[in-house]
């Protein structure tokens, strides 16, 4: 299947098949960019420190900020 081809068949998903597949490809070159990624996360979503937790509204600021500094 050619690239163009796959062009074609994400234009025509629907918004949420759009999203799970951003999603997929997010993870996918997370994981081959470092290899130590999965147990990176999941031992950072098992922490049960409260003092290294942030609150949700600091994680949206900050993604926020990150999606600034990308924009065109």
């Amino acid at each position: 299947m050619s690239l163009e081809s796959l062009k074609q068949e994400i234009a025509s998903l629907p918004p949420e098949g759009r999203n799970q597949l951003m999603g997929y490809l997010i993870d996918l070159r997370a994981r081959e960019s470092d290899p130590h990624w999965a147990t990176r996360t999941a031992a950072a979503l098992n922490d049960k420190s409260p003092s290294r937790w942030i609150p949700w509204e600091e994680v949206e600021t900050k993604l926020d900020a990150k999606d600034a500094e990308e924009a065109p």
